[in-house]
């Protein structure tokens, strides 16, 4: 068994990073201390951890001094200024924002799909976790291409206001409030409703219609899978839920595969679990809310292209698709290179 480590947590009060504290405990990893790390907006505040309540310290000159393992599940601007400083200092950082997801010298990594790219972190200290999106969309992706090979694949998808934070899900809560209670929809939140509303865009619209978070998915899914040419087209809408996304996908192989081979990969496929019975099609969000795999169902042929093949995808986008992919991360370091 390892020894105890030190262990930073950035942003532990966020969504993601409270649960990459919860999940340090439920996983066992090999902790020693604790340290909960935030900004001017968050130091002060308490989390518990353990039975006993903690209090986040406030980020500055020493705080990584001693430290093993830093994960950054704050935002990327935090992790711009301190993930850099927290290499230098000797803890091995694994971010969970997008600050360096598509930098040079930081592998992105779904351990499911790529763990091997971890070695590369040795030019910045620095290991990369995606998007949720992005891990979803790999683990399924990766055994589907290694047996036939991806000529295109086209995505929607369906995302719960937890992308956003905690802001966004008290917006569409209130929202939602206003608008069953008849008061109208009140003050605006956001550019464009929320509530019993889908909202076709996810971060900024960039020059040729295309959003921010959009393109981040193509390019990340990309690195993870080691096809910078890999043919990819993604829509993101957000869903007035407030938990899991989903995504429709559709997939061109480069050799002939079939819906019923493609199932039997993913049935076998680490971190997939498939839903292919007649009382158990296909996965919705809140149905696997909590869960550590990545959930696929309803597996056909396409037949509006020759070798293409359409399925569903649903995930917990705060656990798996966030936390959980930083702690695994965590561990194959500790475990293989610490």
């Amino acid at each position: 068994m390892a020894e105890a480590l030190t262990v930073a947590v950035i942003g532990p009060t966020g969504l993601v990073g409270r649960e990459i504290v919860e999940l340090l405990s439920e996983r066992q990893f090999p902790l020693g201390e604790l340290r909960l790390l935030g900004s001017v907006k968050t130091a002060g505040g308490e989390l518990e951890h353990d039975d006993r309540r903690q209090k986040v310290a406030l980020l500055g000159p020493g705080s990584f001094d001693g430290v093993d393992v830093a994960f950054f599940a704050a935002g990327p601007a935090v992790a711009g200024e301190f993930a850099p400083a927290a290499a230098d200092a000797g803890a091995a950082v694994i971010d969970v924002s997008s600050r360096f997801r598509l930098a040079d010298g930081v592998p992105l990594v779904v351990p499911e799909v790529n763990a091997l790219a971890i070695a590369d972190r040795r030019e910045s200290g620095i290991v990369a976790s995606p998007s949720a999106t992005t891990v979803g969309l790999a683990v399924v992706l990766a055994p589907l291409a290694e047996a036939a090979g991806l000529r295109r694949v086209v995505v929607s998808t369906y995302q719960a206001a937890s992308g956003g934070g905690r802001r966004a899900m008290q917006g569409l809560s209130e929202e939602t409030l206003d608008l069953l209670s008849a008061r109208g929809p009140g003050r605006p939140r956001f550019a464009h409703r929320r509530a019993f509303n889908c909202v076709p865009q996810v971060g900024a619209i960039e020059p040729g219609g295309a959003t921010t978070h959009e393109l981040h998915v193509v390019e990340e899914t990309r690195k993870v899978l080691g096809n910078p040419a890999l043919a990819l087209s993604v829509t993101a809408v957000r869903v007035p839920t407030f938990y899991g996304h989903a995504m429709a996908v559709t997939l061109e192989t480069e050799e002939a595969l079939g819906a019923a081979a493609a199932a039997d990969l993913l049935r076998e496929a680490r971190g997939v679990v498939l839903h292919a019975g007649e009382e158990d099609a296909y996965p919705t969000p809140v149905e696997i809310a909590g869960a550590d795999a990545i959930h696929v169902g309803r597996i056909r042929d396409d037949t509006a292209a020759e070798q293409s093949i359409a399925l569903w995808v649903s995930l917990d986008n705060v656990r798996k698709g966030g936390a959980l992919n930083a702690v695994e991360i965590a561990e194959i370091l500790v475990r293989d290179y610490l």
